[in-house]
This record gives structure tokens, C-alpha cells and sequence, in this order.
């Protein structure tokens, strides 16, 4: 199955502190990552699986960096999607934060930390066997995500997503990430879980 490419455009000129020219510059890597994923998936489809070994084969090669791309492409379309500041954080999420953070602030300064601590993703998760709030690290997009994780939040802090606007201070992009988060998307996130 081919995926398609979302189209972000609505975002442009909606978004405080974060330029039109840093959007498309990044609207741009995200449609690589989905070419990149529907080439390697039909690649998959026509490689001799009978030639594989864990040492090296096309396909076991495949297989091994198809992560990248796939998870590329589905983080920043839920990044892309909890962008544009709207409504608050629900009730839930409160006390979600409280009970893992003990409150809004607590999280949030969390999450900020680990975005300060990594070059990739922040992604404020549910753990499903506790039910509670945890702010992961991914690397490279496919490195890091724990089993047991639902995302909610997805924060972009590699520097694709900031540098025309910010240069090297990801702190100050993760203040402004704060004032654009769709809380109404966040929201809808955590009570699919919660049903």
C-alpha cells in the first residue's frame, strides 16, 4: 500500500514563533521520510526473503532500517497535527500530570528537560500497564520508544524543526512549542485511550 503525503499547509501563518520558511523547510523532510517508507516497502514486497541471514541480505537490510522512515513519517504527522494553539488541557491530562508529574508545571518541566537532553523526539506518552504519564526520548526515529506506549504529545527537537528560526537554542523553541499545542487534539488523544 502506498502512503500518501499529508498536506501541513493550514499551518502556515498560524503557528507563534515558528516562520513560514521553517514550516516548509520542514514539510519538505517529512515527505521524504514518506517516499523513503513507500520505496522500501515495495522493495519488500520483490526481494528474495530465501537469500536473508542475520550477517547481511538486501532484505534483512530492509527490514532493519524500515523503522526509520515509518516511524519519520508517523511522528511528525502527530507532531504536525497537535501544532495550532487551541483549547486547554483537559481535565484528564491534569490529572494525568498530577499523578505522574505531580502537576501541569511538573510535566511540563519535564518535558522540556527531555527535550533539552536529546536530538529527536520528545513524546509524551500513556503507559498502558500504569496508566500514567511518561515524556520518552526517541532517537533517530527508531530508537527509544518503550514497548506499553500510546502517544499523545509528539515534541520535534531535532534541529530541522527549529534552526532557521532558533539557530542552536532548542530551549527557546521547546517555550514556543508550549504556546502552539493543540490541547483539543491532545485531549482526543488521551480519551481514545480512556474509553
Amino acid at each position: 500500500m502506498t502512503k500518501e503525503i499529508r498536506s501541513f499547509k493550514h499551518l502556515l501563518g498560524k503557528l507563534e514563533g515558528i516562520s513560514e520558511a521553517q514550516l516548509e523547510a520542514h514539510f519538505g523532510l517529512y515527505e521524504g521520510y514518506v517516499k523513503k517508507l513507500n520505496e522500501i516497502e515495495e522493495k519488500l514486497t520483490k526481494t528474495d526473503k530465501s537469500l536473508t541471514n542475520y550477517s547481511f541480505g538486501e532484505y534483512a537490510e530492509l527490514k532493519r532500517r524500515y523503522t526509520v522512515p515509518y516511524n519519520g513519517t508517523y511522528l511528525h504527522e502527530l507532531y504536525f497535527d497537535n501544532l495550532v494553539a487551541s483549547g486547554k488541557p483537559s481535565a484528564k491530562f491534569e490529572e494525568l500530570a498530577t499523578k505522574s508529574f505531580g502537576g501541569f508545571d511538573g510535566w511540563k518541566a519535564d518535558a522540556k528537560a527531555t527535550g533539552l537532553a536529546v536530538p529527536g523526539w520528545v513524546v509524551t506518552c500513556i503507559e498502558t500497564t500504569t496508566g500514567r504519564l511518561q515524556n520518552i526520548q526517541i532517537m533517530e526515529h527508531h530508537i527509544g520508544l518503550p514497548v506499553n506506549h500510546i502517544p499523545v504529545l509528539v515534541l520535534d527537537v531535532w534541529e530541522h524543526a527549529f534552526f532557521l528560526d532558533y539557530k542552536a537554542n532548542r530551549g527557546a523553541y521547546i517555550d514556543v512549542f508550549f504556546k502552539n499545542i493543540n490541547w483539543d487534539v491532545v485531549n482526543e488523544r488521551i480519551a481514545l485511550f480512556f474509553r
